[in-house]
Formats: structure tokens, C-alpha cells, sequence
């Protein structure tokens, strides 16, 4: 899609006022119902028998009453069509029909009642075999080119709790997540009685839907319908099966719009499968926690396109539900499933996304491994303009498990996205990557244009702890898919901006792991050293309790429990390899001094510390500081060694990280873990630099041998039990890297 068929949307400056969280039956863009006087004056208008008692007798009448409409159109039983087909429609009185079968409706055959709660149709489940994979109102599988059909104003109820389902209003479903009454029944099953199935050139509008057990409204293989200003709840008593509010898929240029849902629905609120072209505008969708957690389901309500190309999802408010455009891998891969359609041209734009349960829009890059079948690769997706409240997890997040799913840039831009992580965790792995709570989260594309965008984490009454790492990550962790030469600035200079994140703006993927080991206690926290990654050092670590910063620890600062070398600890270094050992005092990541490590010879250098006492089978962590005082930065590793009672080596060990690449001016931080061997009684410090010039000086300080797997610690004597701290490793540039959590216990 051409970004110049977008209009740029900036973002507002805060999300302002939250919208009522209402739901009504009230008609937003509809007319009036259709009256019988209005019927009896129309030729092509045929009103209905009064339903009777018996479900079966109203079948057969509606049923007459359809097919004397149908005759009445001039099209054929089979849908050919005479000297032209002439739109009838038939009218349902105020009034509640107990069916024990489907309506069908051949084609230009209209259904309208007398209003949106006047006129019911009921659902007899008495007989299972009647409802398997049908509906209270569906097509007659016949097609007429041309023919348009409208089902308005009036109630389908599936019965799904026995007799309920009036228009009351309810907090929550009766007996939340249990099955429908009717699956006592011998034959009954979750496939049974759903709501409306429509066909070609359908419009259902002012339908209400409630206590349906299948898919509530149905549009397969079908093309041009509008699904506009209808309802869906579990009022008055009703429960749901747990299938999708309006579902379906291989349709083309279906449009839902104006249509409200209730926080009793069940399933989701929209999901489409290899749809082509649909449009999704200006809904209202209303879940709430204390549902989900008596159904006990995590999420519901989402609008899900999967292997949907070419959407659009624009105006909609959601609150707890979500927008998610993916492939359709994750379904089982038969027919039209055998392929693989990714997310690609679509937009989603101007949506108000309020508390939502998971991230608030994902784009999701997926594939399949096995049989041969065609992938079709996306992109050229547009997220702009949307306002993102409270999410749990990141704002935006977009992912792939492949870089060749997605050939095309997606862009996001103009967005405002408050406290992304609102009652979420600080990271999440997706599957394809693992990321922290961001703005914006990107896992795969190559020139994604990402700007002007607002990350703000604001604390209110509603949101008390700042929850939000970074404005923008750019690769996740230990994701399969890359991101390359992503565009920060737009061409008229609009740059993303974050305001009050616990991080800072743009996170890229080059960082430290999180520190290991974390163990806290009311007054202190401790943790195991970050491994560097890419030769970048860490200069520091961060430390933040209940989301606010209480510590910046630079490398060398920390305390390092136990036995931190000391200056008459010098002298009890040897030389292992390579190297003379002695004291320089012109620096120190401890103070002014520390151990030089002099090359004798290319190669490389080593040296070993005082012998500490060890228990074998217990672990043992090393811990040093390098830094390059002449020559280049060379990669630095510290190790253990361990020795018997009679001082004889019995082990070397030393880590084989390549990260811990020593710089000029800075002190690089390499740690190593280790079990004592079976007769160890000593251990010693190892301390080396690879790969030297003879002549090389290399600086050693901060060493240390813990027992256990911990280096480091805080001292926090003021913080009560049950106190949330988050630490963090950071480059020399201030680049986080990931976040360890750990919680003191209470009593």
C-alpha cells in the first residue's frame, strides 16, 4: 500500500478523558423498524403468521411464508432467474418464535422484525441433529449475482441457558464458561445452533445476538456483506459457547461496522481467516478481567485476521480486547490452510485500544515446516494514528519467525501509546523473540519507517508504578528474524519521542543479558554479573525498586560479597602465562590502583590469585574488571582454579564468553561459575587477555571468588518485605540491557 493513500495522523498530547464504557441496544446509524403498516402498504412486503407454542408449527410457517416470498421474487428454486428477480421482504410481528430448525433465506428474500427486542427467534434444541453446523438464520446455499438481502431489527437466541436471554442487563453470564443446557442431549455438541450465517450481498443490521452456543454471526465464502449497528450479549441470564462473536473466512469485501459488545460476550469479538479485503470500523468492544477470570480465560474479544491481506481496521474503540493481524499457520494445514498468507497491506488506524489484556495491535509474521505448500510473504502494513492505554505487554509489537515472511517495510507513526504494561510483566516471550515492555516493539523487517510516535508512562490513579522499559525496541532476544536499517526520522523531521519510560527511546538488540541469580531480602538485593554481548562493555548496573531508580552502580562500584581484593593482595598474584604481574597505581575500577598484566611474550596472559578454601560439589563464582592500558582491547576471561589439599592443580576453568572485550578508559566486567570438583580443597582467581602483543599492559581490579552464583549486591536497609526490584546492566552509552526481577518475600 502506498504511504501517500494514508493521512498522517498526529498523535494527541495525552489520551484525555476515558469514553463511557456503556454498551445499548439503541440504534447508532440505523432507521426505524420496518411496521406492519408499512408492510401491508408495500406489494413486496409479506408479513408472518403470530408464532404458536409448538416449535416445529412456526417452523413450517415461517418456512411457507419464505418460500411464498421467494416465489413472489420470480427467481427459481435453484436461483435461476425469470424476467427479473424483484426484492421481497417478509415481516416478523413483535413476538417470540420457538424454532426447531434454521430459517434458510433463498436469495432477494428480505427477514425484518419490529425491533431489536420486540421481535425474538428462538432456538428448540430438542432435536440436536437439526442445529449440527447451522444457524437460526442462514442462507439456502444458493447464489443470485446481484441479489442483496437485509436481517434487521430483531433477536436471535440460541438458548444456550434455557429460557434466558432477555434484554436485562447483567454483570456477568450465568454460570460463566459452563456448557449450554443443552449439551445433556444425547447427539448435542459445541457445532450446534449458531446465530446467523450469511450470504452473498447480505446486510444484517439491529440484529441482537445472545446465548448462542456456535459462531454467533457466520460469513463463509461470501462476498459484499455488511454487518452494521447489531449487538452481542449474554443478558439477562444468557451464557455463550466460546466460538467467535462474527467469524469466518475465504469472504472478500466484507464490512463490519457500528456493532456493539457487551464485556458478558464469550470468544472473540472478530476473527477472519484468508479473508480478502475486509473493513472494520467504528465498533464498540467491552470485556472485562472479573469475566475473563470467571471463565477463567486469559482473553476475549480480540479482532483476529489471519491470512487476511489487504484490511482495514480503523475507528474502533476497545477496552480489553485488542487488534492481531497474522498468518494462518496456526491452524491445521488442509485446504485453503495448506498455504500461507502473512499479514500485508493492511491498516490500523484512529482505534482507541483502552486496558487491553495482551499487546494492543500485533502483527505476526508465521509460516509452517513439513509439506510442500506456497508461502506468501507480507508487509507494507500501516499502524498509525491509534491511541494505546494501558496495554499489558507493548503497545505495538511485530514479529516474525523468519526474515524471508516479510518483504515489505510496515509503517508506524503518529501513535500515542500511554503505560504500555499495565498489569503485565516486565518482558514476554513471543515465540519468535523475547522482548521488554516498550511503545513499540519490532522483531523483523528491513526499512520499517517508525517515527513520530508518543511513548509516555505516566503515573495516574489508575497506573501508580511506572511499568514502560523503552520507547522503541528494535530486536528481540533470541529472535529468528532481524531488523535492519529501520527509518527513526520522517521526512518532514518527525521523530518518535518517549516521556517518563523507565529505559530511554530506541533499545537495539546488541545488549547485555540479564543479570542472573537475583535473591533479595528486606534491606538488600543481590545478583550474579551480566554477560556483555558483541565486545560491548557494560559500564554499569541499575537498580530500580517498585518501578522507580534507586541505584546507578558503575562497573568496579558494587560490592562484591566476599573476598574483594584488597591492596595487599597484589603481591599474592603469580604469573600462569605469559605476562609479569604488578601494581599500578595510576588507575583502579576499585579505587587508584589494580593489577597490571605485562605480555612477555605474544599470546595469551594469565595470572592466578591467594588460594581461598572450598568445598567440592559446591558452587564458586569469579568475578574481574579489565581494562587496555597499552595496546589494543583484547578479549578477557576470568576463571577458577581449583587445587587438593596438597596445593596440586586439579581443574582449570574459565569462561568462553567472546563478549568481554576490554576498551580504553572503561572497565569491561567478566564473571565465571563454577562446581568444585570431586578432592577440591582451594581455589584461586584466574585472571587472562587472549591474543596480546608482547609489551601489552592490561589492567586487572575488582577481583573476587564468592561461594555461590551472586557478585553483586545493594544495600537497601529503608525497603519492606514485598518490595519489586528490577536491576539492569547498561553500555557506556546508556543502552540497557535485559531485566532481571525479583520480589522480596513478606512474612
Amino acid at each position: 500500500m502506498s504511504l501517500v493513500t494514508v493521512p498522517m495522523l498526529a498523535a494527541p498530547a495525552r489520551s484525555g478523558e476515558e469514553p463511557p464504557s456503556g454498551y445499548s441496544l439503541a440504534a447508532t446509524v440505523s432507521p426505524a423498524p420496518l411496521t406492519a403498516g408499512q408492510c401491508a402498504a408495500d406489494p413486496n412486503c409479506v408479513v408472518a403468521p403470530a408464532p404458536v407454542a409448538d416449535s416445529r408449527v412456526n417452523h413450517t410457517a415461517l418456512t411457507d411464508t419464505i418460500e411464498a416470498a421467494r416465489v413472489r421474487t420470480g427467481l427459481g428454486a435453484d436461483g435461476s432467474i425469470g424476467s427479473g428477480p424483484v426484492p421481497v421482504t417478509v415481516f416478523l410481528p413483535a413476538g417470540e418464535w420457538l424454532i426447531n430448525r434454521g430459517l434458510r433465506l433463498p436469495p432477494y428474500v428480505s427477514l425484518r422484525g419490529a425491533g431489536i427486542t420486540a421481535t425474538v427467534l428462538r432456538m428448540d434444541p430438542s432435536i440436536p441433529a437439526n442445529w449440527l453446523y447451522s444457524s437460526i438464520i442462514r442462507h439456502n446455499d444458493v447464489t443470485s449475482p446481484g441479489s442483496t438481502q437485509l436481517i434487521s431489527d430483531l433477536t436471535v437466541n440460541g438458548n444456550c441457558r434455557t429460557g434466558a436471554g432477555a434484554a436485562v442487563p447483567t454483570a456477568l453470564p450465568a454460570r460463566p464458561g459452563q456448557d449450554c443446557d443443552f449439551r445433556r442431549l444425547p447427539g448435542a455438541t459445541t457445532n450446534m445452533g449458531g446465530g446467523v450465517s450469511a450470504g452473498d450481498g447480505w446486510t444484517v443490521r439491529q440484529v441482537r445476538v445472545t446465548n448462542v452456543e456456535y459462531f454467533k454471526i457466520w460469513v463463509y465464502d461470501a462476498e459484499n456483506v455488511r454487518l452494521v449497528d447489531n449487538r452481542f450479549d449474554n443478558w439477562g441470564g444468557a451464557e455463550s459457547g466460546d466460538e467467535d462473536n462474527i467469524g469466518g473466512g475465504q469472504n472478500e469485501n466484507l464490512i463490519i461496522e457500528h456493532n456493539q459488545f457487551d464485556r458478558t460476550i464469550r470468544g472473540n469479538g472478530v476473527d477472519l481467516t484468508n479473508a480478502l479485503r475486509p473493513t472494520i470500523r467504528n465498533n464498540s468492544i467491552f470485556t472485562d478481567r472479573a469475566v475473563a477470570a470467571a471463565r477463567s480465560v486469559s482473553d476475549y474479544g480480540t479482532i483476529y485476521l489471519e491470512g487476511v491481506p489487504e484490511a482495514s481496521v480503523t475507528g474502533n474503540v476497545l477496552h480489553g480486547a485488542h487488534v492481531v493481524l497474522q498468518s494462518n499457520s496456526g491452524y491445521e494445514h488442509v485446504g485453503a490452510n495448506r498455504d500461507i498468507t502473512n499479514p500485508r497491506g493492511s491498516v490500523v488506524s484512529g482505534n482507541r485500544i483502552v486496558d487491553s489484556f495482551d499487546a494492543g495491535v500485533t502483527i505476526t509474521y508465521g509460516d509452517y515446516s513439513g509439506q510442500s505448500h506456497i508461502v506468501r510473504p507480507g508487509g507494507g502494513n500501516v499502524v498509525q494514528g491509534n491511541t494505546i492505554v494501558r496495554p499489558a505487554e507493548s503497545g505495538v509489537i511485530v514479529t516474525g519467525r523468519a526474515d524471508r515472511l516479510k518483504t515489505a517495510p510496515d509503517t508506524i507513526t503518529g501513535n500515542l501509546i500511554e503505560n504500555a504494561g499495565t498489569g503485565g510483566s516486565y518482558e514476554y516471550n513471543t515465540g519468535a523473540g523475547t522482548f521488554e515492555t516498550s511503545g513499540i516493539a519490532v522483531g523483523i523487517g528491513d526499512g520499517d519507517r517508525i517515527y513520530g510516535n508518543t511513548v509516555v508512562d505516566r503515573i495516574d490513579e489508575k497506573h501508580r508504578t511506572p511499568t514502560t522499559w523503552f520507547g522503541v525496541q528494535l530486536g528481540g532476544r533470541s529472535a529468528p528474524s532481524t531488523v535492519r536499517n529501520t527509518v527513526l526520522t520522517g521526512p518532514n523531521g518527525a521523530a518518535n519521542v518517549a516521556i517518563g519510560v523507565l529505559g530511554h527511546l530506541n533499545r537495539g538488540l546488541a545488549v547485555p543479558v540479564a543479570p542472573g541469580s537475583p535473591a533479595a531480602a528486606p534491606g538488600a538485593v543481590t545478583w550474579a554479573e551480566s554477560d556483555p554481548q558483541a565486545g560491548v562493555p557494560i559500564a554499569g548496573y541499575r537498580v530500580f525498586r517498585d518501578g522507580r531508580a534507586v541505584a546507578d552502580l558503575r562497573t568496579g562500584s558494587a560490592v562484591v560479597p566476599g573476598n574483594l581484593m584488597p591492596a595487599a593482595d597484589f603481591a599474592a598474584f603469580t604469573p600462569v602465562s605469559g605476562a609479569t604481574v604488578a601494581r599500578y597505581t595510576g588507575a583502579g575500577a576499585v579505587g587508584t590502583s589494580s593489577l597490571a598484566l605485562t605480555a612477555t611474550t605474544a599470546g595469551t596472559v594469565a595470572a592466578a590469585g591467594r588460594p581461598v578454601a572450598v568445598v567440592a560439589g559446591r558452587n564458586y563464582t569469579a568475578v574481574a574488571s579489565y581494562q587496555v592500558l597499552t595496546g589494543r582491547g583484547r578479549r578477557a576471561r576470568t576463571g577458577v582454579e581449583f587445587y587438593n589439599s596438597k596445593m596440586v592443580l586439579v581443574a582449570r576453568l574459565a569462561t568462553a564468553n567472546i563478549g568481554s572485550v576490554e576498551t580504553r578508559g572503561n572497565w569491561i566486567t567478566s564473571s565465571y561459575t563454577a562446581v568444585a570438583p570431586p578432592g577440591a580443597a582451594y581455589a584461586k582467581v584466574y585472571v587472562s587477555v587472549d591474543d596480546t602483543l608482547k609489551g601489552d599492559v592490561h589492567l586487572v581490579d575488582r577481583i573476587g571468588l564468592v561461594s555461590g552464583t551472586r557478585t553483586e549486591q545493594f544495600a537497601d536497609p529503608g525497603a519492606p518485605a514485598g518490595t519489586t526490584y528490577h536491576v539492569v546492566a547498561y553500555h557506556q552509552n546508556g543502552d540497557f540491557g535485559a531485566i532481571t526481577e525479583v520480589r522480596t518475600v513478606k512474612p
